[in-house]
C-alpha cells in the first residue's frame, strides 16, 4: 500500500514538473514577450524608475541644496537612460525573464494571461500597479514604524530572558 502511494506522489510530482516545462518554440517566446509587454512587465520597471529617479533627485535637492538644478536634470536623465537601456538591450531585463516565464508557465497559460492582460481589466490593472505599489511601499513603511515600539520591547524582554540585555535597539 505504502509503495504505491509513494509511487502516485513521485508520478503526480513528475507530471506535475512536466506540465510546465512545455518546450520554448520562437511562438512561445513570442507570446511572453507580448506578455510582459501587455502586462506592463516590461513597463512597470520603468515607470518605477521614474520614480525612483524622483526620490534620488528628491534626495539630494534635500541633502544637497548647492547642487544646482541643471546638474539634478542631469542625474535624473542618466538614471533613466541607464533603465531603459537595462530594460531594452538584448540581454536586457526582458530577454532574461522570458525563460523564467517560461518554465513557469504553458504556452496556453501564457495565453490565457495574454487575454486577460488585453482585456479592460487587465489594461487597469497594468495601469494601477506603479501606484498601488508606492502606495502599498508607504502603507508597508508605515505599519512598520507603528509596530517598531512593539517589536522592540518584545525582542529586548526575548533577549532578557536568554541573559542579553540592550539597553536600545541598533
Amino acid at each position: 500500500m505504502f509503495a504505491r502511494l509513494a509511487l502516485a506522489c513521485i508520478l503526480a510530482c513528475l507530471l506535475g514538473t512536466t506540465a510546465l516545462a512545455d518546450e520554448l518554440t520562437p511562438a512561445k517566446q513570442a507570446d511572453i514577450k507580448l506578455l510582459l509587454a501587455s502586462s506592463g512587465g516590461a513597463t512597470v520597471g520603468k515607470k518605477m524608475a521614474s520614480i525612483m529617479t524622483r526620490q534620488i533627485v528628491e534626495t539630494l535637492r534635500r541633502t544637497r541644496p548647492d547642487i544646482p538644478v541643471h546638474s539634478l536634470a542631469i542625474v535624473e536623465r542618466e538614471v533613466v537612460k541607464m533603465f531603459t537601456e537595462t530594460f531594452d538591450a538584448p540581454g536586457g531585463v526582458v530577454d532574461r525573464l522570458v525563460p523564467l516565464y517560461a518554465s513557469t508557465f504553458t504556452h496556453e497559460e501564457v495565453r490565457e494571461l495574454l487575454a486577460f492582460y488585453q482585456s479592460p481589466t487587465g489594461k487597469k490593472a497594468v495601469a494601477s500597479l506603479p501606484r498601488l505599489m508606492v502606495e502599498g511601499q508607504k502603507i508597508g513603511q508605515q505599519l512598520a514604524r507603528d509596530v517598531a515600539p512593539e517589536l522592540n520591547r518584545r525582542i529586548k524582554e526575548a533577549l532578557k530572558q536568554e541573559g542579553v540585555v540592550l539597553d536600545k535597539m541598533p
